[in-house]
């Protein structure tokens, strides 16, 4: 992975301002153990180019964004849902034959 790839995954995951919360959430990921955050000057350093990025990272990202596409499909299936329900007239709201 290189770091126009680490920073556009992480633009896409957390948004423009992505280094630090991409620490926290790589943490609870690093193979030598769970824990609470990476310290957010190394992916300060993987998105400098200043240190290789390991493989670990873009496995974890490439899982991260499999969930989070997941989501975004889930929604756009529930808008399209609610879109049609809204199309279909309500007997409670067609006029009445009195008001016409």
């Amino acid at each position: 992975m290189d770091p126009e790839t680490l920073a556009y995954a992480g633009k896409l995951l957390l948004g423009p301002e992505w280094q630090r919360p991409m620490a926290r959430l790589l943490g609870p990921h690093h193979p030598a153990g769970a824990r609470d955050s990476l310290d957010p000057r190394l992916v300060q350093r993987w998105a400098s180019g200043e240190r290789p990025i390991p493989a670990w990272v873009a496995h974890v990202l490439a899982h991260l964004l499999d969930d989070r596409a997941d989501v975004y499909r889930m929604r756009v299936r529930e808008c399209e849902v609610t879109a049609e329900y809204l199309r279909i007239p309500r007997l409670a709201e067609m006029p009445r034959e009195d008001e016409e």
